[in-house]
């Protein structure tokens, strides 16, 4: 008999690690880090005494790990496990891209330190270390197994753990290559959402998937982060049209999103095509992420996912200054923002905060990352435009109805949060 037991996602957001598991073999699905705020914060000595703890824990002959997705809260304890691990092939494009880009940046710091014969000991040897823990990790990625997105109208290939069957299928979420699972032993059927939307570009294609492929289902696993979140999630159509709306009144204007966010970037894409503002980055992250997209994504999407932005530096300002512009912004630049900004009237300039406001409004999420609000408060003029990367209320009981489990196992949710 197949078996299921939520190690961590019942009472809050993220974090989230889901065991099955049969006479022979078992899965998990997603080993994530607990983000602030939810959950117990915990040291990387304790991350990796759980892991081990779980692992260990009911041992099989066959075993491997499973990701919905490529946010921290639910792969980032990939570095403690020795199990297989699994991934859709554009999320292992994704977090390669992190970690190289990391890694450069180490390396340029300790070759600086060298050259210069300035700082601590104490400081070059934590840039030595993060150097070489990045490193590991990029190792340890290459090492992860694959699968390739399908199209709509094509049937994705199960992958055989002992006698677990995992099938992957892509969905809509608010970072690239976000996949459901449909795990299937013993006779019985496991669908597992990770976490998901129907209100961005490619989320039209929730519920044609559900009625093909999620029937005769016994447990339906669901994400429940909107359940206490009174958020009104609009269309990503509708963002890029308020945000085409409120661009038109300022010459200069700034938008923090997330690099990872391949519909929101399509987005501020359309809005800035539309106003005739040449769209900018400031982020070799971001640059190469937008390369990833527009490689793997371009021609099925209609061109909507190919992207050729500007990558800023002090020789274009002169143009940019006279022209106007939109730049995509992240809050690791908010040296080279403030460096712009001093430069620029603030009447005529515009941030729009396309991010989660909890990041700015919350104590909690202040307090371990206090970027979000230091950036918003760089300027005068700020508007939010932004809508989840998760689904409604209204939409997973959409989904919960359209698949009729005999029982539904909510996770990634608040404490207290009901369906």
């Amino acid at each position: 008999m197949m078996k299921i037991k939520i190690h961590r996602g019942l009472d809050q957001i993220g974090g989230c690690i889901t065991e099955i598991w049969t006479e022979s073999s078992r899965v998990f699905i997603d080993f994530g880090q607990n983000l602030p705020g939810n959950g117990k914060p915990t040291t990387p000595e304790e991350d990796a005494r759980m892991v081990a703890d779980i692992v260990e824990n009911n041992e099989k002959e066959h075993q491997a790990v499973f990701y919905t997705h490529a946010h921290e809260d639910h792969v980032g304890l990939f570095r403690y496990i020795l199990l297989e691990q699994y991934i859709g092939e554009g999320s292992k494009e994704l977090l390669l891209i992190k970690y190289r880009t990391l890694l450069e940046r180490y390396e340029m710091a300790i070759d600086e330190n060298h050259q210069l014969q300035e700082g601590s000991k104490e400081n070059e040897e934590l840039q030595e270390e993060n150097y070489r823990t990045t490193k590991d990790l990029i190792d340890k990625l290459k090492a992860f197994k694959t699968w390739k997105r399908t199209a709509l109208k094509e049937s994705p290939s199960p992958i055989t753990i002992g006698d677990i069957r995992v099938t992957p299928f892509f969905t809509c979420h608010s970072i690239y290559d976000a996949h459901m699972f449909l795990v299937e032993a013993d006779g019985k059927r496991i669908w597992h959402t990770g976490d998901y939307r129907q209100h961005g570009y490619m989320g039209k294609a929730l519920f044609p998937m559900l009625r093909r492929y999620a029937t005769n289902i016994d447990v339906l696993i669901t994400e429940g982060t909107m359940l206490k979140r009174k958020d009104k999630c609009i269309h990503e159509c509708e963002v890029s049209r308020k945000m085409e709306s409120v661009m038109q009144a300022f010459k200069y204007v700034f938008i923090l999103a997330s690099a990872t966010d391949i519909e929101r970037l399509a987005s501020i894409k359309v809005a800035a095509k539309n106003i005739q503002k040449p769209l900018c980055i400031l982020s070799l992250f971001m640059k190469r992420t937008m390369e990833l997209f527009t490689e793997r994504e371009s021609s099925l999407s209609r061109g909507l996912f190919s992207f050729a932005p500007l990558f800023y530096t002090d020789k274009l300002y002169g143009k940019l200054k006279r022209r106007g512009f939109t730049i995509v912004v992240g809050t690791s630049q908010a040296d080279k923002v403030k460096k712009l900004l001093d430069k620029l009237p603030q009447e005529e300039t515009l941030l729009i905060y396309s991010s989660w406001d909890g990041y700015y409004k919350n104590a909690e999420q202040v307090k371990a990352n206090s970027k979000y609000k230091e950036l918003r408060e760089m300027f005068h003029n700020v508007v939010d435009i932004h809508t989840s990367g998760h689904a409604d209320k209204a939409t997973i009981r959409k989904v919960i109805e359209t698949v009729r489990p005999k029982e539904v196992i909510c996770i990634h949710k608040e404490a207290g949060a009901t369906l």
